[in-house]
């Protein structure tokens, strides 16, 4: 390999199985190139966990000559999530109104702080997540930050997991915002659902909530940068 990569384990709580993929990184042969070592790892980790996968960072996340990130899942019993918006603000202007102002757009989960850092990466916040008309409450944690790029998020509560990575990308006129990751319910919970289809549309109209809400967040901060520049020639901050 070219370099260690650096390796995050999703969920960050599943303590065997990060502890396990850990392990096997560090026994991952030296003559192998990169993208044999990656699946040698997948490889190894499935010999233990069929459903694991093992998957490099999305370029558009890593910075010029950033080190390698891979990231690690247990895959089991959950949902993808896939979903992207167009913000017409920069990536440095999007990515700081999705980690500065989640609390406003967040509309899916009632998020109070409880640490907030200046590097996002550690930040933490109290959560109640309303589904199916009872409340579930938990912690929703930034695993990963690389501004203006990338950040990478879990939360859980009352046996619901939820992870996923979000990227920043330009696009002529402002940023592609996409969302990519997985969520995970309890047996107990699953086991009562007669409609599950149903409940998978109920999830996707809770992100596309959340998401129509930071979109309107992007366009009014846009708005209000234009009057202001408009007027009094103040520069768009970036």
């Amino acid at each position: 390999m070219s370099s260690a990569p650096r390796l995050i384990t999703l969920p960050s709580r599943d303590e065997a199985f990060g502890r396990a993929a850990r392990e096997l990184a560090a026994r991952i042969p030296d003559e192998l190139p990169d993208d044999e070592a990656r699946e040698w790892l997948e490889g190894e980790l499935r010999r233990r966990y069929p459903t694991a996968e093992v998957r490099e960072q999305d370029e558009l996340a890593r910075p010029e000559g950033g080190e390698l990130v891979w990231y690690a899942t247990r895959r089991q019993r959950f949902f993808r999530i896939d979903t992207s918006v167009h913000v017409p603000v920069s990536p440095a202007d999007a990515f700081a109104i999705y980690t500065g102002r989640v609390v406003e757009w967040q509309t899916a989960v009632e998020l109070v702080p409880i640490e907030v850092t200046d590097r996002v990466a550690g930040s933490e916040y109290r959560a109640v997540y309303r589904f199916l008309g009872r409340d579930h409450a938990g912690t929703f944690r930034v695993v990963a930050a690389e501004p203006p790029r990338a950040v990478t998020i879990e939360a859980e509560g009352s046996g619901i997991r939820v992870w996923y990575e979000t990227t920043f990308a330009a696009i002529p006129g402002g940023t592609t915002v996409a969302v990519r990751g997985d969520y995970e319910l309890p047996d107990r919970m699953l086991a009562r659902m007669a409609d599950r289809l149903g409940m998978e549309r109920a999830i996707a109209r809770d992100i596309d909530r959340a998401n129509d809400a930071y979109r309107l967040l992007c366009e009014a901060e846009a708005q209000e940068w234009s009057v202001e520049a408009a007027m009094f020639g103040k520069p768009r901050p970036r």
